[in-house]
């Protein structure tokens, strides 16, 4: 049975074909051997089987099938074969790749900071949010150190701030404490009352002295006739304070009455009028008492009797 071979005109390798093939790419076909491209149908003889091809001086006496039909045409072709000369194009690019690599020597790449820990948080959640993360600084310093040192600024500035801010609220505290309560501080410390005083006056304040009128007592009182011709008479009384705080001097409330018990006269004794101005301001001392001595005139009828009382005003 006659059949059909070609051969390359590059390296004389002879191929099996048939005429079909050669037309469905007008005979443009790449030789197996030597990978170049030639027109088979100009090459094109017949043979026998087992006869040898008339073909003179080859090169390579055996047929081989190992050829590629090219498609040089606008689309033409069964979809099928452009499929096959497309793959063995891409890996005959393959091969050729590969052998570059082969041929080139293999260097392992510089570890980074970022390659052998991961990626730092934040950097994660900015490439997240689709904004570029940290970079490193001009002088190569990873991102992870910067923030690092950064950190520990702020915990320093944080710590010279709280040795700071924390005395000065402590004191605010304690002149808050003391200014609201400067009365019962001055009454229970006299040592202290005059410094709370002199900074009252300058913050135009006043301390109150406490006002506990069951804490005063009158231990004895009498009425003394100077001149009862002249209506002149002297009350005398013993002041007691028993509490345990200074007091405020109180005032005291006479009341002068007649035979029959009937109100002859009724007066007021104010502190200013038995007390120096230091005493009034500095109150009565806890636990003490004092001897007051209140000279007085009275016109008319003398008195018989009279009652006192002492009073806050």
């Amino acid at each position: 049975m006659e059949q059909l071979a070609t051969c390359c005109p590059h390296c004389q390798t002879r191929f099996r074909v048939t005429m079909a093939q050669l037309e469905l790419r007008a005979g443009k076909v790449r030789c197996g051997a030597c990978r170049e491209i030639f027109n088979g149908i100009d090459t094109v003889f017949e043979y026998r089987d087992g006869d040898e091809p008339a073909l003179p001086a080859p090169v390579r006496e055996d047929l081989s099938d190992r050829m590629t039909l090219l498609d040089f045409g606008p689309g033409g072709g069964a979809p099928a074969t452009a499929s096959q000369s497309t793959m063995q194009e891409e890996l005959d690019a393959l091969s050729r790749a590969i052998a570059d690599l082969q041929s080139k020597p293999w260097t392992e790449p510089p570890a980074t900071p970022q390659s052998e820990f991961g990626p730092d948080e934040d950097e994660e959640e900015s490439s997240l949010n689709g904004q570029p993360g940290p970079r490193p600084s001009p002088d190569g310093e990873p991102a992870f150190v910067q923030q690092g040192r950064q950190r520990r600024r702020h915990a320093r500035a944080w710590k010279v701030l709280l040795w700071f801010a924390i005395p000065l609220l402590l004191l605010a505290l304690a002149a808050q404490l003391v200014y609201y309560f400067r009365h019962d501080i001055a009454a229970r410390s006299p040592q202290i009352a005059p410094y709370l005083r002199a900074a009252c006056k300058q913050l135009d304040c006043r301390i109150r002295l406490p006002m506990e009128i069951d804490r005063l007592s009158l231990a004895s009182s009498q009425l003394d006739a100077i001149s009862a011709e002249a209506g002149r008479y002297m009350l005398v009384v013993l002041l007691r304070n028993q509490g345990d705080t200074v007091q405020a001097w109180p005032s005291i409330d006479l009341q002068l009455k007649n035979a029959e018990g009937g109100l002859l006269v009724r007066r007021a004794f104010l502190p200013n009028q038995y007390a120096k101005p230091d005493e009034i301001q500095s109150g009565m001392p806890s636990r003490s008492e004092r001897e007051i001595r209140l000279p007085f005139e009275l016109s008319g009828e003398p008195p018989a009797g009279f009652e006192i009382t002492i009073f806050h005003h």
